[in-house]
């Protein structure tokens, strides 16, 4: 390619988790202190009645997804299965000994079975709401469906509003990537409680039903919390701290395999780069160092 640019080389962001990560319990706590005084709400009682329908309505999907990954690891333990002869003679066999050199018992050894584990990555920004609802109702059945299978798991939400109301900054490096101040809530673990994960899942359906023109049978909607409204669309931000999330949670749960969801409609916000001579010439500046994988304004 004659118009090919040059190469560039940056860094991968060091990220310090315990900076960007706000632990579930702190979550439900803030979400706790703002929507009790509201129990007695209509539109909180509707909405906490919807999510235990939603619960008991999703059991016939979870089941089946469930069936379906017992056979997927069924089938794939058979098909790595191991036969070996165990030096015993096989009695059924000896009259076939003048044509038969195989006299011997087998015995067929299956792998040991597979430890699985799920991170999910949730966009919260403000794109996503007219879909928020929906993508709410398919993580709530991955949610289901880890619990049935007894599979460790982690949500976390990206979230530049959270970080902006709650002065949570990104440590900034000259050679990597210039990453927005961001938070990665941590909205559900598979160390939770029972309770902590239904009221988790009331206070996101809250949020996530707040706009439009909702107010009526399911009353009047109520306000979010501090930072948990939907902002911008820290994608890019979320997949660096993932890199590091990832192989930490694999390490902790001692996992032989791990998969990373994300749900997000994309358009994650643009990243650029900070090189020594920028950050001291222009560090002032909103528009400095190179352009990556984003949307951003050309001028």
């Amino acid at each position: 390619d004659k118009d090919a640019e040059g190469y560039s080389y940056v860094r991968i962001n060091d990220l310090d988790l315990k900076k960007i990560v706000v632990p579930y319990k702190s979550v439900i706590e803030e979400n706790e202190k703002h929507y009790g005084k509201n129990t007695t709400e209509l539109f909180y009682t509707s909405t906490l009645e919807k999510i235990n329908e939603k619960k008991k309505s999703a059991k016939k999907t979870v089941a089946y997804m469930v069936k379906e990954f017992e056979m997927k690891k069924s089938a794939d333990a058979y098909s790595r299965a191991a036969v070996s002869k165990t030096g015993s003679l096989d009695m059924g066999k000896l009259h076939t000994y003048k044509y038969n050199e195989d006299l011997f018992k087998k015995v067929t050894t299956l792998p040991g079975a597979t430890n699985h584990g799920l991170v999910m990555c949730l966009d919260w920004s403000g794109s996503m709401c007219d879909n928020l609802s929906d993508t709410l109702t398919q993580l709530y059945n991955l949610i289901w469906f880890c619990r049935r299978t007894k599979i460790p798991f982690e949500v976390f939400a990206f979230s530049d509003h959270y970080a902006r109301n709650n002065g949570i900054e990104s440590d900034q490096e000259a050679g990597a990537f210039d990453v927005r101040n961001f938070a990665m809530l941590n909205f559900f673990s598979s160390k939770m409680t029972t309770d902590e994960e239904m009221k988790m899942m009331h206070y996101l359906w809250m949020i996530a039903n707040r706009w439009g023109d909702r107010a009526g049978a399911e009353g009047y909607p109520l306000g979010a919390p501090r930072g948990y409204d939907l902002g911008g669309t820290p994608l890019n931000e979320a997949i660096i701290a993932m890199m590091k999330i990832v192989p930490k949670f694999k390490s902790d749960n001692n996992l032989q395999k791990v998969h990373s969801v994300f749900l997000t409609d994309g358009a994650g916000s643009s990243l650029n780069t900070k090189t020594e001579w920028l950050l001291d010439t222009y560090k002032n500046s909103p528009n400095y160092g190179e352009h990556y994988l984003g949307i951003s304004r050309l001028d």
